[in-house]
């Protein structure tokens, strides 16, 4: 926990505090097995990506974007079966 509490006292550069959070994730069983901290991390982690992707159009993050975006439904069981993404995904476009 102690590196996490040093990793969030630095945020300068977004792009690389989502790097260097998914990188204490992969290596923090501890945090990794917290569920709250967790799916915080992913939410921030998400949430930069998508800053970066869709309001400052760094175009070469969005594979990393999409992943976060895969990895934020599975966290918070958002993922159905191909049949009921395909059934979500038409509903969204049609508004």
């Amino acid at each position: 926990m102690e590196r996490l509490r040093q990793l969030l006292g630095r945020k300068e550069d977004r792009v690389d505090f989502a790097r260097d959070l998914v990188r204490l994730l992969l290596s923090d069983y501890e945090l990794y097995s917290n569920n709250v901290l967790f799916r915080d991390a992913v939410e921030e982690v998400y949430s930069i990506l998508r800053e970066e992707v869709v309001s400052r159009g760094k175009t070469e993050l969005v594979d990393a974007y999409e992943t976060a975006v895969l990895l934020r439904a599975v966290v918070f069981e958002k993922v159905k079966d191909a049949r009921g993404l395909l059934s979500q995904l038409l509903e969204d476009l049609e508004g």
